[in-house]
């Protein structure tokens, strides 16, 4: 268990260091000089210069081509043969708007496998466009509804600037449950499950955490409101709860810990040592929670709110697919917290960010604290590629956090009081 007054916190090392000399190793590379959409580790291209391939193939281990039959060209033959001359893995899955469900799953497959960075080139770029959004939104589990807000967030040739793409838009949603909200998630690896819920009110994410080898769980930012919901599910599920944990003094909602416990005397409520509000249990950088056989890591992420906490759930082996990191405010899908009161710091929380979080496995799930356009997982690849505000310089994340001129949180002269103790409502 954490610190608490008294006792010593148990410390586990989870620095990141990456080599000292990568920096010196990375050769410059301009993609978007040669007309390709870079998005993370895929490349969407239209037909590519001759003279292009051997800079692009120093840079990329894969291509998929998505030309038909009826669009071959001689040229386009000669230029597969040369990227596997210069060691490219090539794979042909022809697609447009007709391929049917069997071919789609075919190029996903490819997709999924191949060795990346990935090049995904067909005649303009647009149709490897809608490759790539069916991938991700396979992937994260997207309705309809999700999925165009993802195209939107990453700004997609083929959907925000086409004028005749409509019909390989069609394609991918078609492929897609119907929608304006993706269902809470429920994912279940070797050891734990871990159930999402959400509050429509507030946006707010509530994370259970349970121990498939005890049967024990735990709670991220539950919210008064929802106390009953996650009781049920708790004990729907089989698990007894143990702690209840809030990443931050929250100003938009109150969390139901204090009551929780009320009625669960053996429950114990977490927070961070620095936010000092009233816990049983106050961590800090470096603590560690336990739940049966699995392992919390305490990382510090302030610059939201000063006392800001992300815990990371690491996997246990390989087999248990990627780690899990839950952000609170700090981190949010495509965005993060608002940094203009509770001793909020942009700066602040940009080297939080940077070195807390984006210093983890890029297939690292990110699951914020809240979201406002129907999102509810991202990655820590996709974050630090496409975070409209994160993924530019310090100065430019300050210079943009200054600027939000956000209206004042509604609930936040009565949330933020009960919420400095553990939201006990006397």
């Amino acid at each position: 268990m954490g610190s608490s007054a008294g006792t010593v916190p148990s410390k586990i090392l989870c620095a990141v260091e990456s080599p000292q000399d990568e920096a010196e190793q990375k050769v410059e590379f301009a993609p978007e000089n040669l007309g390709i959409e870079q998005q993370g580790e895929f490349l969407l291209a239209g037909r590519v210069r001759p003279e292009a391939i051997e800079t692009i193939a120093t840079h990329v281990k894969s291509w998929i081509d998505l030309l038909t039959e009826n669009e071959m060209q001689e040229d386009d033959g000669a230029r597969m043969q040369a990227l596997k001359s210069l060691g490219v893995a090539v794979e042909q899955h022809p697609c447009n708007s007709q391929t049917d469900e069997a071919g789609a799953e075919k190029l996903l497959e490819a997709m999924a496998r191949l060795p990346r960075p990935t090049v995904i080139s067909c005649r303009s770029g647009n149709r490897a466009g809608s490759a790539l959004l069916l991938f991700l939104a396979k992937q994260r589990g997207c309705t309809a509804e999700t999925a165009h807000q993802l195209a939107t967030d990453m700004d997609l040739k083929f959907w925000t600037r086409c004028t005749s793409c409509g019909p390989q838009r069609d394609w991918v949603l078609k492929q897609l449950p119907d929608g304006k909200v993706m269902a809470p998630l429920l994912q279940k690896t070797h050891g734990s499950v871990v159930q999402q819920l959400f509050d429509p009110v507030s946006c707010t994410f509530t994370y259970l955490i349970g121990c498939l080898s005890c049967k024990t769980a735990l709670l991220i930012d539950p919210v008064l409101e929802q106390q009953h919901r996650d009781l049920a599910m708790v004990d729907e599920l089989g698990f007894d709860l143990r702690f209840v944990l809030n990443t931050h003094v929250h100003a938009d909602h109150v969390t139901s810990g204090g009551n929780i416990k009320k009625e669960r005397p053996t429950v114990h409520t977490i927070i961070s040592e620095v936010s000092q509000a009233k816990s049983d249990f106050r961590v800090r950088h470096g603590d560690s929670i336990r739940l049966g056989m699995l392992e919390l890591e305490v990382r510090a992420t302030p610059g939201h709110t000063a006392g800001c906490l992300s815990y990371f759930l690491r996997p246990s082996s390989s087999h248990d697919g990627p780690g899990m990191v839950f952000t609170g405010d700090a981190l949010l899908i495509h965005g993060c917290g608002r940094t203009d009161f509770q001793q909020g710091d942009s700066e602040q929380l940009f080297e939080s960010v940077h070195k807390q979080i984006f210093s983890l496995p890029d297939e690292t799930l990110v699951y914020p604290g809240h979201d406002y356009k129907g999102r509810n997982v991202s990655t820590v690849g996709d974050e630090k590629t496409f975070n409209p505000r994160l993924s530019k310089s310090k100065e430019e994340f300050k210079k943009i956090m200054s600027e939000l001129n956000l209206p004042y949180p509604k609930k936040i002269d009565t949330a933020v009081p009960a919420n400095m103790v553990c939201g006990i409502q006397d």
